[in-house]
């Protein structure tokens, strides 16, 4: 759980979330056991949300783990055709989420990039509707700088782990070594705040969304 929200509040909305289905727990428990970094499931249903209410075209993820927020996005709603661009750096994380991809049976809609997405996102030619980045937070400035180009009028951008357990609201770390990355999403965030094109909130949901729409 988050740092910075109650928990409390935390486990009163965790309950009244909707019943996940058997693809989307197995792969929350594999996430548990294996240590691999998951959407806090109140994300997830606001994820879901914003992409029902939006009912985007083409998506991109920035941090694909192994499939779990690309389901979620590719399988809410229905009555519109999507198309989701999802990069992941992990060769095995990556492998993992192609097969979740099998499973869930939105394999032909879901196109997975493997590598850097400093180094794919400048490759890209489409351009977006909605973006979800919840990937290495130190690289949060750079990944905003090449998808910025990428986004369509009135797109909206949805960054994870803004608040990294309150280091960025009190400007604190617990360590000498994630100072860098503190200091780049608190740079961001007066970034998103000052951007003359974008509408942003800030969400106190799971470890902090900056939720933003192109004007």
């Amino acid at each position: 759980m988050s740092k910075t929200i109650p928990d409390k509040l935390t486990n009163f909305l965790q309950m009244m979330l909707p019943e996940r289905n058997e693809l989307l727990r197995k792969i929350e428990q594999e996430c548990q056991e294996d240590y691999i970094p998951l959407v806090a499931p109140e994300t997830g249903q606001f994820l879901q949300v914003m992409v029902e209410a939006f009912k985007p075209k083409r998506i991109l993820e920035v941090g694909t783990g192994i499939g779990y927020s690309t389901i979620l996005m590719a399988t809410t709603g229905d009555g519109w055709e999507r198309h989701i661009t999802t990069i992941e750096i992990d060769t095995t994380r990556y492998a993992r989420a192609c097969q979740n991809f099998r499973d869930a049976q939105i394999a032909d809609i879901v196109n997975p990039l493997l590598g850097n997405a400093s180094d794919i996102i400048p490759t890209l030619t489409d351009n977006y509707d909605f973006v979800f980045m919840d990937a290495a937070k130190g690289q949060y400035p750079d990944f905003f700088s090449k998808v910025w180009p990428l986004l369509n009028s009135r797109a909206m951008l949805v960054i994870d782990n803004v608040f990294l357990n309150g280091w960025v609201i009190d400007m604190t770390w617990p360590e000498r070594r994630k100072k860098t990355m503190v200091c780049r999403v608190r740079d961001l965030l007066e970034t998103l705040k000052k951007h003359p094109e974008l509408a942003t909130s800030l969400i106190p949901l799971g470890d902090g969304l900056a939720v933003s729409v192109r004007r």
